[in-house]
């Protein structure tokens, strides 16, 4: 593994394993491969593996069976080190930095789940699941392309214009107020898709952000995945 000096390298190789767990590559109950392997895999030490492999049972993502291995956990189980019980909107977040939000482009529409969203968002598979693709920004720049996924509910809009503002003051309307968030952040590069909608050069940096809110007392959940124009944004974290 090529190792970066700042950051040491069991931390990144929890961060490595953390984003195939988060991204689905390593589904719930999934084996994960066996220590001397994953040495191998990325040329360090099996203290270096162990190390990682510690804090991710810690934070629940995988679990220990004695004789068996070493099992990925769903992610209801996981308690990320980074939840907030503040979640903030896009539109909050760029009126909070004195900017004006603006939606460009909404594509709603119904469609089923599939496993990989059944398993995040709390539903069988074959449920229903509102399906919401936005193109956004603020003072009329293109910053970030979402794809959001929330379980649908009769009384749900299909009507796009229901989805230019923010969706979070729009689910007021049927008293869900999301007070639980986990999310992770990666740089990316764009590819074509994103760099039409985006509007931003095949090496132009991108944040992709990946995102999950829920208020269980509501039985709401929610997963998105946002990307940003990296040399317009900055992601901050408040604890």
């Amino acid at each position: 593994m090529k190792g970066n000096s700042y950051i040491p390298l069991y931390i990144q190789i929890e961060n490595d394993l953390k984003f195939k767990i988060n991204s689905g590559e390593w589904k719930p109950g999934d084996k994960i491969p066996p220590e001397l392997e994953l040495t191998k895999l990325y040329n360090v030490s099996r203290i270096t593996i162990r190390n990682a492999i510690k804090d991710l049972v810690q934070d629940n993502y995988l679990h220990r069976e004695r004789a068996r291995g070493t099992f990925v956990l769903g992610p209801e189980k996981i308690t990320e080190k980074t939840t907030f019980s503040l979640v903030k909107s896009f539109t909050q977040e760029m009126r909070e930095l004195g900017k004006t939000p603006i939606t460009f482009d909404v594509k709603v529409k119904k469609i089923e789940a599939d496993a990989f969203l059944a398993e995040r968002l709390h539903l069988n598979i074959g449920n229903p699941v509102l399906y919401l693709e936005r193109l956004r920004g603020a003072d009329n720049e293109v910053l970030t392309y979402s794809i959001t996924h929330i379980p649908f509910r009769e009384g749900y809009s299909l009507d796009e214009k229901n989805y230019f503002g923010s969706l979070y003051d729009y689910l007021t309307m049927f008293n869900i107020h999301i007070n639980q968030q986990h999310e992770y952040v990666e740089a990316i590069k764009a590819n074509r898709q994103l760099q039409s909608l985006l509007r931003v050069e095949a090496d132009e940096p991108i944040l992709k952000r990946v995102r999950q809110t829920s208020q269980v007392e509501q039985n709401y959940y929610e997963y998105s995945e946002n990307y940003y124009i990296g040399s317009k944004y900055r992601f901050y974290v408040e604890y």
